[in-house]
């Protein structure tokens, strides 16, 4: 959240329109319940602003590939395997084909697959009750 909220917070150097975007893309991901439609948000958002903020989507990039993953069904019917998202592409679809590819080359059998991406499930740590917002934080 703090990578999204400096952004913001540069006066002159996001317009108005990426400001709601940045927005939107911050309670998406502090809601940690819709990846699909993240990632989605994220990856329009790159390809409007990465290019004059590049260290900030860098950042972005990492702690979303640490917090993302493919759920590949063979068909969809069959128990999902769970791969780490590489955000290569500038857009799901590309991505999307990408996982597909990585659950081809680890030797998985695509009859019909089926791809959705998920976030992570939070981990505690010893003693601690859930809490999402602590880790989004980190962002």
């Amino acid at each position: 959240m703090e990578v999204i909220d400096e952004l913001i917070s540069q006066a002159g150097t996001v317009s108005a329109d990426e400001v709601d975007h940045l927005l939107e893309l911050r309670w998406k991901l502090r809601q940690y319940d819709d990846a699909e439609g993240a990632l989605k948000l994220f990856c329009e958002v790159r390809l409007r602003m990465e290019q004059r903020h590049y260290l900030a989507f860098f950042r972005m990039r990492r702690w979303l590939e640490n917090h993302l993953l493919a759920s590949v069904s063979i068909c969809p019917e069959a128990k999902p395997q769970l791969l780490p998202v590489k955000l290569d592409h500038y857009c799901v679809e590309a991505i999307r084909r990408a996982s597909l590819c990585l659950a081809l080359r680890r030797g998985y059998v695509l009859l019909a697959p089926r791809l959705r991406f998920m976030f992570r499930e939070v981990e505690l740590t010893k003693g601690s009750a859930p809490s999402r917002s602590l880790e989004l934080a980190e962002l």
